[in-house]
């Protein structure tokens, strides 16, 4: 495969979530070729192109790669660069990494919660409605987690859209009077720089 179609190929599948350049690819590949991960083909054609081909070497660092997680591989770009090669893992390995994300969003969602218990009556509306996005997205994606999870473990399909209806359901009710985290911190005042009706605009001084 050239440089041109594996660019191609990773923007595909990466695109969404990890920008392939080929200022960072040519390198890379350069470098493979040094570690003997890839070998250069030659081609019949007189168009002068680089064709690779990945060796045993090549696939032995790949999965070694994949396999070994440390911490910063289970934050957001790394994690999701990883979730896209998961099929080469055995199971047992993509149930640890899953958990092991699980786990890291926990702790972070712990920490945000309370950092935002210590500040909220001290922070703006919009920095407060920042801090309320991050938790809403850690939620969900420990709900997702959970059902990536529950898969790797052979739950039945039916339970898992049972699952997913009750999480769905919970994001979207309103939680009951007296619960939850907004009955742990008194409401703060309205910010006066915050429009009073949708499309209104915020007063100015």
């Amino acid at each position: 495969m050239s440089g041109y179609e594996l660019k191609k190929q990773l923007t595909v599948k990466l695109g969404a979530f990890w920008r392939v350049s080929f200022g960072s690819l040519y390198p890379c590949l350069k470098r493979l070729l040094a570690d003997g991960a890839l070998v250069q083909e030659k081609q019949s054609t007189s168009r002068k192109k680089h064709v690779y081909r990945l060796t045993a070497r090549g696939e032995q660092l790949f999965l070694e790669l994949l396999e070994s997680a440390d911490v910063r591989d289970l934050e957001q770009d790394r994690f999701s660069l990883r979730l896209a090669f998961f099929r080469y893992l055995r199971p047992e390995t993509r149930l640890d990494q899953l958990e092991r994300r699980r786990g890291y969003l926990q702790d972070r969602l712990a920490h945000l919660r309370a950092s935002l218990r210590t500040v909220r009556d001290r922070l703006d509306a919009y920095t407060l409605e920042l801090m309320d996005h991050g938790l809403d997205e850690h939620e969900r994606e420990i709900a997702w987690l959970d059902r990536l999870i529950a898969a790797e473990r052979g739950v039945p399909a039916s339970d898992l859209r049972t699952a997913r209806s009750r999480s769905t359901s919970l994001m979207a009710d309103p939680a009951p009077e007296g619960t939850g985290l907004a009955a742990q911190q008194p409401t703060p005042p309205r910010d006066p720089r915050l429009p009073t009706q949708t499309g209104q605009a915020a007063p100015t001084k």
